[in-house]
């Protein structure tokens, strides 16, 4: 029986540090969407950073959540987002 309450707990822990990336995910991404609308920017670090965007993006919704932070992470530095 005690193996199956430690299961659950694994599980149900899991479940919930994956709801708060993907959360982390959507905010990262709405940060950059804001950054990218307001700051004047080069054209190839606009690109790059869509370029980033994107990816981020594609690798939250796949459930690549820790990946996707990466990403996310380092089009924020490009855009001086704490």
């Amino acid at each position: 029986m005690a193996c199956k309450a430690l299961t659950l707990a694994f599980c149900l822990a899991a479940s919930f540090a994956s709801q708060a990336q993907a959360g982390q995910c959507e905010t990262d991404l709405v940060q950059i969407d804001d950054a990218l609308a307001s700051m004047e920017l080069a054209p190839d670090e606009r690109a790059q950073v869509q370029d980033m965007r994107a990816q981020a993006e594609q690798l939250c919704s796949a459930g690549n959540e820790s990946e996707g932070l990466d990403i996310t992470a380092e089009a924020k530095a490009i855009l001086n987002i704490k």
